[in-house]
């Protein structure tokens, strides 16, 4: 094996900071909105 990176490695870094992080700070966003929207959720 070579020392050298795959060349696929940036581009999937890339995608996931562009597209991953996002997506979770989305998620999150929402299902506290969801919450707080409908206190009487049970825990």
């Amino acid at each position: 094996m070579s020392d050298k990176e795959p060349i696929g490695v940036d581009k999937v870094t890339i995608a996931y900071i562009v597209g991953g992080i996002p997506a979770i700070v989305g998620f999150v966003v929402i299902l506290f909105t969801l919450v707080n929207l409908n206190p009487n959720i049970p825990a």
